[in-house]
This record gives C-alpha cells, sequence and structure tokens, in this order.
C-alpha cells in the first residue's frame, strides 16, 4: 500500500479525524472517517487498529462500498506482499471485502474488486482456501457483474478450482444463458481438438518408435 505523505502528515491526519465530534454526521459519514482512520493506521503500521478502524465502519454501515474495499485492499497488501509463505486468512479476508463491495454497486464500478477476486485466486493452495471464500460469498453478488468476466472464469474450471467456480458459473447460466453457454461451447470445442491433435501425435510416436528401420513417410 502506497504511502500517500509523510509519517507526520498522515499522523496528523489521525489527529483530526480522532478530534472531530461524530455525532453531528450521519451512520454513513461516520463509517467513512472510520474506513479513512483505518487506512491512515494501516499506512502508518498500527495493523490491529486499523482492522479494528475497517471493522467498525462496516459494522456501522455494512452497504458502504467505499468501506469494504479500503478494507479488501489493506488486507490485499498484507496478504501479497509476503513473497513465501503467504497467510491464506488475509487472502480469504480480501476476497470476503471485495464481494462484499460488489454486492452494493453496479456492474461498471464493481469491475475492479471482481478483478482483483480473479487476480488473488491465482494465489491459491491446494487446499482451495480463496476458491472456497469465492464459493461461500458470492452469494449476494449480482449475476451480471459476472458477464465480463466469464472468458476468466472458463479459465478456472481447468485448473484446481474448476468444481467450485461452476457454481458460480451455474449461477450466471441460469439467469444469462447465452452469455454462458457459447463461451462453454467454444471452450469444449478448442479442448476436443487439442485433444485430437495429442492423440494423432502420440499414434504417430507409437508408430516410428514401433519400427525404426523402416523409412517413415514424408508428411505432407
Amino acid at each position: 500500500m502506497a504511502v500517500s505523505g509523510g509519517k507526520n502528515e498522515l499522523q496528523e491526519g489521525l489527529e483530526v479525524i480522532e478530534s472531530t465530534n461524530l455525532k453531528y454526521f450521519t451512520r454513513e459519514m461516520t463509517a467513512e472517517f472510520y474506513a479513512l482512520k483505518g487506512m491512515l493506521l494501516a499506512q502508518i503500521g498500527r495493523s490491529e487498529d486499523a482492522n479494528k478502524a475497517f471493522s467498525a465502519a462496516v459494522q456501522m454501515h455494512d452497504t458502504l462500498v467505499k468501506a469494504w474495499a479500503l478494507w479488501g485492499d489493506y488486507l490485499e497488501h498484507l496478504f501479497t506482499r509476503e513473497t513465501g509463505g503467504r497467510n491464506m486468512k488475509f487472502g480469504v479476508e480480501a476476497i470476503t471485502c471485495y464481494l462484499h463491495a460488489c454486492r452494493h454497486q453496479n456492474e461498471s464500478k464493481s469491475r475492479k474488486y471482481l478483478a482483483k477476486v480473479l487476480w488473488l485466486l491465482t494465489y491459491d493452495n491446494e487446499q482451495l482456501e480463496l476458491a472456497e471464500a469465492v464459493d461461500k460469498y458470492m452469494t449476494g453478488v449480482p449475476p451480471i457483474q459476472w458477464l465480463p468476466w466469464i472468458p476468466q472464469l472458463l479459465t478456472c474450471l481447468v485448473r484446481n478450482e474448476g468444481k467450485l467456480i461452476l457454481n458460480l458459473l451455474s449461477q450466471v447460466g441460469r439467469m444469462f444463458p447465452q452469455a454462458v453457454y457459447f463461451p462453454i461451447r467454444t471452450l469444449y470445442l478448442t479442448l476436443k481438438i487439442e485433444q485430437r491433435e495429442r492423440f494423432k501425435a502420440g499414434e504417430l510416436a507409437d508408430r516410428r518408435s514401433s519400427s525404426p528401420g523402416q523409412p517413415q513417410p514424408v508428411e505432407p
């Protein structure tokens, strides 16, 4: 997470928020203050306090997209900053936050959050903890928001998390059958052609190995 200013400036901003009398603001505005406080705390390295501030923000106003998104960005940073031995808990929580943010956004504004969800899936482990988080928390995200990501979801089908992603595709397909059917058909035909080519190549290799002394026909 990039630090936009020096530590002193961040500390001053935090002091301004903490000294503000929040009783004059609506619950939504107060929740935004807590989300902003969490972001500042995260940038000065007070991780535990930052999580408490983000948690307070979404508890106060659980449909506040900005709070869920900022919390997700912070957790994503914690998850991806380690080059080895990543804490999957942070990845699961980041995906959870992004999916919550998508529940209350229109399709165009939710794209960046779903893009991050799909990107985080590339860090999944053998236990498929991140894919299970998507399967668990996708409920409530309008199916229309997944339409631009059908090709990426189909790519997930041929990976380890395919079974879990299939549940998501089925949900989208019930609402938008044509949008899912045609890409799946294209994928099926592509895989079928690739399988046929591999089979033919294998047969040709077997024939060559079984008769090494005979001249081989020249392929056209």
